[in-house]
């Protein structure tokens, strides 16, 4: 089984197993599952106790753990590998390989986004009746998401991309590394030293296991200092190198890159494509696209169809004919076979939300526009666009 098809596109594997709340604890390794029940006050690798269960995704779990080394006590966050996920590192996929090159490089380089992405604090191996499960340990970090469920404030929405965009500046550069999974649950906050975090002691069981609590930083309403705010981009389940393997499927349907879906070969502007999806949805609290199967047409023909309309650009032929998919989605001579109609383009979709003034409409147009090209040669890269204007705009 590839394991990014089954991240990204196969939900129906979980379905028999709703006993479970959230994962399924009886998916066997060989079905691409074998996570590991954990229990809170279980003590892992002898240094590591299990207090509260900050999230869980399609390949682990990730538990807020008290680090027992030391004379203070202090909390990390232990992210926990399925099985499967663990048997396919090296293969199918490198996380701890890509984490180990981002300590590294974040050693050595100057590059501001370094302090921006994840650090990996340690790694040790437990074992159950699934297997061996591969646990990296992180800082405690907050969730974005769950912070503000909706929209952000727009300085706060400045703040995030532009650190994001840092980040990916020296993944691309220092790391030679895709991130391929960019979405508001892999933004993380770091904690100021002198915020509290619970423990939050919940019932629980092995047989129907715990539910997610994860770290909320602050209140919606909050006054932040921007000083101290610091976004990090975490979880490289899925991430590539510039280099060798590279799966047909990456990214969430909502946020796919247009070559991703019509089967070009794809690289680091997948990552500004992504992000430009995502810096809509982090100020309007929407979806820029909305990908919707039919009798008529499948997701994936909606969701091209609505591209042009929506960016203002145009596919380039001979770019998308050298595409696995192309003749499914286009004809000939490079037209769409699906036409969409009633469609909003950019600069009118950000104006029904009404999230920014008229004056700082057309700046932030070309900010994103920047991202969502649909040749990919002809996006920014990150570093160009950490510079924008829109972003320095008070």
């Amino acid at each position: 089984m590839n394991f990014f098809k089954r991240i990204l596109g196969n939900r129906t594997i979980l379905k028999k197993f709703v006993k479970y709340p959230e994962e399924p604890l009886d998916l066997s390794t060989t079905d691409g599952g074998g996570f590991y029940a954990a229990s809170l006050g279980e003590t892992l690798n002898s240094r590591y106790t299990i207090v509260r269960k900050l999230g869980w995704g399609q390949n682990s779990t990730v538990w807020l753990a008290r680090d027992l080394q030391g004379n203070l006590p202090t909390y990390k966050a232990v992210k926990i590998l399925s099985a499967y996920a663990t048997e396919v590192q090296g293969h199918q996929a490198n996380e701890l390989s890509f984490l180990q090159c981002i300590n590294d490089r974040s050693e050595s380089s100057s590059i501001p986004g370094r302090k921006h992405v994840t650090r990996l604090l340690d790694t040790f191996e437990i074992t159950d009746f699934h297997g061996t499960h591969l646990c990296l340990v992180f800082n405690a970090m907050g969730s974005l998401s769950k912070t503000f469920r909706s929209n952000l404030p727009v300085p706060l929405v400045k703040l995030v991309a532009r650190q994001l965009l840092l980040a990916l500046d020296f993944l691309h550069i220092e790391c030679q590394t895709i991130h391929t999974d960019i979405k508001p649950d892999n933004l993380l906050v770091t904690l100021t030293i002198d915020q509290d975090i619970e423990e939050l002691p919940t019932s629980h069981s092995k047989t129907k296991g715990i539910l997610s609590q994860p770290i909320i930083p602050f209140a919606s309403g909050d006054m932040i200092d921007t000083d101290l705010f610091n976004v990090q981009l975490t979880d490289f389940g899925t991430a590539a190198g510039f280099d060798g393997y590279h799966s047909d499927l990456i990214q969430p349907s909502a946020l796919r890159a247009p070559e991703v879906i019509i089967g070009c070969q794809w690289d680091a502007s997948a990552d500004i494509w992504n992000t430009g999806c995502l810096i809509f949805e982090l100020l309007t609290g929407a979806w820029l696209f909305d990908p919707q199967g039919s009798r008529e047409w499948t997701s994936e023909e909606y969701h091209l169809g609505h591209m042009p309309i929506v960016t203002g650009d145009q596919f380039d032929l001979t770019y998308i004919s050298k595409g696995k998919h192309f003749e499914q989605y286009f004809k000939p001579d490079g037209t769409l076979r699906l036409h969409v109609q009633g469609v909003l383009d950019l600069e009118a979709a950000v104006r029904t939300y009404e999230v920014l003034d008229d004056t700082e409409i057309p700046m932030f147009i070309s900010f994103i526009h920047g991202m969502l090209r649909l040749k990919p040669s002809d996006r920014a890269t990150a570093a160009e666009l950490a510079q924008h204007e829109w972003l320095n705009l008070k």
